[in-house]
């Protein structure tokens, strides 16, 4: 009977206490929020929360496992609101933003949600004051290379930056610059790859001339197309286009289309290889990009190195 009296004192004696901490951390959310916030988002926070874990453990492990998942909860959760509150802009900031865009560019058309899923609130406000989107100086050299290897645009690549820095955000030039590339247009508009059937097809009559083919203004649909399916906003997949010749009643052309596994892509694609381990790269050209599938692509008529692109190897963080 002492026994179970005195079980039942131990635990209201924890109850107690574990209230007190609560309500000790509820007090110094309310007064005090920046020391609370600065425990989950600073590293000599996160070391007193470690070893505060760990002294725990050292008394009781069960108590200290729940409090080591009860700061690993608050901590997911703190950095949610982070990232929520970084691309939530303000109604005073949207409107500022739009007015200063319908003085500088009249004739464009902005869509205002996509743009806040690009640019934070501390970004369109520096838009606001300066005129102009902030790109770093990675980005600023990255953009006039890629304007010095256009064939198209030959104008002082400094004018055209200060131009574009009116019109992107710094997310959504990276983004343009990427999809110039040997990369950008292999995940968007697919290449070429042998027929995976043994029977070839024969596109036109003789005496049709090869010119079509040799300007671009024809594919080649002697061969399969290998391209990411991007129907799905964050779902893009891997896809095969096999052309399968003319119906029997109007001529149209015809087509087979099925999904491949990524892992299949080093021994499709002739010069592919991944930088890492098979992953999905179509990942890169989601709505909500993932930049986490480096690969390279060697292409028939590309002699130097390095065979990734100075732009994807900024956004997937490497260095060759």
């Amino acid at each position: 009977m002492k026994n179970i009296i005195k079980n039942i004192n131990n635990n209201k004696i924890k109850l107690i206490g574990l209230l007190t901490i609560l309500i000790l951390f509820w007090i110094i959310l309310y007064f005090i929020p920046e020391i609370f916030i600065s425990l989950f988002n600073t590293l000599l926070g996160n070391f007193i929360l470690l070893l505060s874990t760990i002294l725990v453990v050292s008394y009781n492990v069960k108590y200290g496992l729940i409090m080591g998942i009860i700061f690993i909860v608050i901590f997911r959760f703190i950095q949610l609101l982070k990232i929520k509150e970084n691309f939530e802009w303000n109604k005073e900031t949207e409107n500022d933003f739009l007015i200063t865009q319908n003085t500088l560019n009249r004739d464009i058309i902005f869509d205002i949600n996509t743009i806040k899923n690009q640019a934070s609130q501390e970004q369109v406000e520096y838009f606001n004051k300066n005129g102009k989107w902030y790109w770093s100086q990675n980005t600023q050299k990255l953009y006039k290379e890629a304007i010095d290897k256009n064939k198209f645009i030959r104008n002082y690549n400094e004018d055209s930056m200060n131009y574009a820095m009116t019109i992107y955000n710094e997310t959504a030039i990276l983004r343009i610059l990427s999809y110039q590339t040997k990369e950008g247009q292999m995940l968007l508009n697919g290449i070429l790859v042998n027929d995976s059937s043994s029977k070839k097809l024969k596109e036109l009559p003789n005496g049709f001339g090869a010119f079509g083919y040799n300007s671009g203004l024809t594919k080649d649909k002697t061969k399969d197309i290998i391209k990411c399916n991007m129907e799905k906003e964050n779902g893009a997949f891997l896809e095969r286009i096999q052309f399968t010749g003319k119906d029997g009643i109007y001529g149209a052309q015809t087509e087979k289309i099925s999904p491949i596994d990524y892992n299949e892509l080093e021994s499709i694609i002739p010069g592919f290889k991944f930088f890492n381990n098979p992953c999905n790269p179509c990942g890169a050209i989601n709505a909500s990009p993932d930049y986490s599938c480096p690969f390279e692509i060697k292409l028939n008529n590309e002699t130097q190195s390095p065979f990734i692109s100075s732009i994807w190897q900024n956004l997937w963080n490497i260095q060759i």
